[in-house]
């Protein structure tokens, strides 16, 4: 092992017998604040996390540039399930024509054809991948 890989190791075991007291103190060195009001099992992770960041370097700033530009507001919430009533129709006109999808009790019926989901019936009739849901605007919820 080489000397940083040895010192980081001390570094880590001594953090495994401070009390409380001794990891604030230590928090106030790696960080330059007095540390937040929380228990030795969390100050002991943090420590230990800033220990290896001090000596190895954090996390690129290329990493964190493409972290703070993701738009977290974009992301796809997961959805409830939708429960759609055997038998009921839907449609949608695309392209002046009218598509109307029957519902049955393990999959859709359209153009005489049953199909598994919507999202297949959708692709067809575009051409390319769609979400069924959204083609036939239904709202999931």
């Amino acid at each position: 092992m080489n000397e940083l890989a040895n010192n980081v190791r001390s570094e880590l075991l001594a953090l495994q017998t401070m009390n409380e007291k001794e990891l604030r103190t230590k928090w106030a060195a790696l960080y330059g604040k007095a540390a937040p009001n929380c228990g030795a099992p969390f100050l002991r992770r943090r420590l230990a996390y800033r220990v290896q960041e001090i000596a190895y370097g954090g996390v690129a700033k290329e990493t964190l540039r493409k972290i703070r530009s993701i738009n977290v507001a974009k992301i796809r919430k997961p959805t409830s399930k939708v429960n759609l009533r055997v038998g009921t129709s839907i449609s949608r006109i695309w392209h002046h024509q009218k598509y109307e999808v029957t519902i049955l009790q393990n999959g859709f019926e359209w153009n005489g054809q049953v199909y598994p989901s919507l999202s297949t019936i959708a692709t067809k009739i575009c051409g390319v991948n769609r979400n069924g849901f959204e083609f036939f605007g239904i709202q999931k919820g």
